[in-house]
């Protein structure tokens, strides 16, 4: 199957990029030409996944596209595994021009008081640097490269961070407030960079079906509280992100930069109406 060429010769570098959203945003980026670094802790997906093709891997994916992927083993808790990865990325192809991160960390529901140091520094060291970190290392390597006229952009980073970033939701309180940290990062180095013509946009996705969220998706009492809190008739898929995600590296959005997406079925909202059930 052949690309078509929105993106032809466009190097994006996708964290989370074996499973779930990061998956699903790698191959619509591919489908437009972009070549892929895909970075993750493992290049098989997550068996837990809701996939239907779960033999393949993300660049086998990209490969039968007619477009070029590489794997880079990164655990973005670990910074010199992403610098590794955007050198690769360089060392590869010459250059980067997207940004997606989608590699986040959850832990199970708990309230405030028993979250403890641990889980803290995970979910500080993995959502809000790991992000920071390829947010900062691509922002240095678009400021290398020439405007591309045609797209209206230097480069462009998009960052996955969540609903649970900008309204309350029980037992998530350091998940949160990592999410929210991404929400504000992103406005605020948008504001910095806008002079450049390199876009930052946030995607906040509500519930999604992923691997990583497969045993909220099968508990019957959590779901349940996930569906009557979103006013749209069906969860989320990765499909939904990834379409999201692919706006904000198109052509159309040149002038868009700074946003806060809520893609989340209304959930921010507020209440949904009452179905009785």
């Amino acid at each position: 199957m052949s690309t078509s060429s929105a993106l032809e010769g466009k190097v994006a570098v996708v964290t989370g990029a074996s499973s779930g959203m990061g998956r699903a945003i790698s191959v619509l980026l591919a489908r437009q030409g972009a070549k892929i670094v895909c970075c993750d802790l493992f290049e098989k997906p997550n068996p837990k996944g809701f996939e239907k093709d779960l033999h393949l891997t993300t660049p086998q994916l990209v490969e039968q596209l007619g477009s070029s992927a590489i794997f880079q083993k990164v655990d973005i808790s670990v910074i010199p595994e992403i610098e590794a990865a955007f050198e690769k990325a360089l060392e590869t192809y010459g250059r980067i021009d997207i940004n997606v991160n989608c590699a986040g960390y959850w832990a199970p529901f708990r309230d405030l008081v028993d979250e403890d140091d641990e889980l803290w520094a995970k979910m500080l060291s993995v959502n809000a640097m790991g992000t920071s970190k390829c947010t900062r290392l691509a922002i240095k390597q678009f400021l290398k490269q020439d405007i591309d006229e045609a797209w209206g952009s230097r480069g462009r980073i998009v960052n996955i961070s969540s609903c649970a970033g900008h309204f309350s939701f029980p037992g998530e309180n350091a998940y949160a407030s990592t999410k929210a940290l991404i929400n504000h990062m992103g406005r605020a180095g948008a504001t910095d960079h806008a002079k450049d013509s390199i876009n930052i946009n946030t995607i906040a996705p509500g519930v999604v079906a992923t691997g990583m969220a497969r045993g909220n998706i099968e508990d019957k009492d959590i779901v349940g509280m996930m569906k009557k809190a979103t006013p749209w008739p069906r969860l989320g898929r990765v499909d939904d992100i990834a379409e999201a995600a692919l706006f904000f590296c198109m052509p159309g959005s040149q002038w868009i930069t700074g946003q806060l997406l809520s893609v989340d079925g209304g959930m921010t909202l507020g209440v949904p109406y009452p179905t009785g059930s």
